[in-house]
């Protein structure tokens, strides 16, 4: 079973993370973060080297399944899949 991490915001420019067995429970990561990918790498980097994979959920949506490795070494390619939202008219 693959970790699933949540990733919310915190703030306007803020955001933290929670870290579950598929949403059940979970570990808050304790802190918030400016971007979304400090907030990524520190995620990963908490769960280390045990989980090769893990489940990335942001603000309730799900976005997939990533290598842990990759979040440390480029969560933009995770923020890239957050769906923008259209500005207001």
């Amino acid at each position: 079973m693959n970790p699933l991490i949540d990733i919310r915001r915190h703030a306007p420019n803020g955001f933290t993370y929670c870290i579950s067995a598929r949403g059940v429970g979970g570990v808050d990561g304790g802190a918030a973060f400016d971007t979304i990918e400090r907030c990524l790498f520190d995620a990963a980097a908490s769960l280390g080297h045990y989980f090769p994979l893990v489940e990335i959920r942001f603000e309730g949506g799900l976005l997939g399944a990533c290598a842990t490795d990759t979040l440390r070494r480029a969560p933009q390619t995770i923020v890239a899949r957050i769906p923008t939202q259209p500005e207001a008219a």
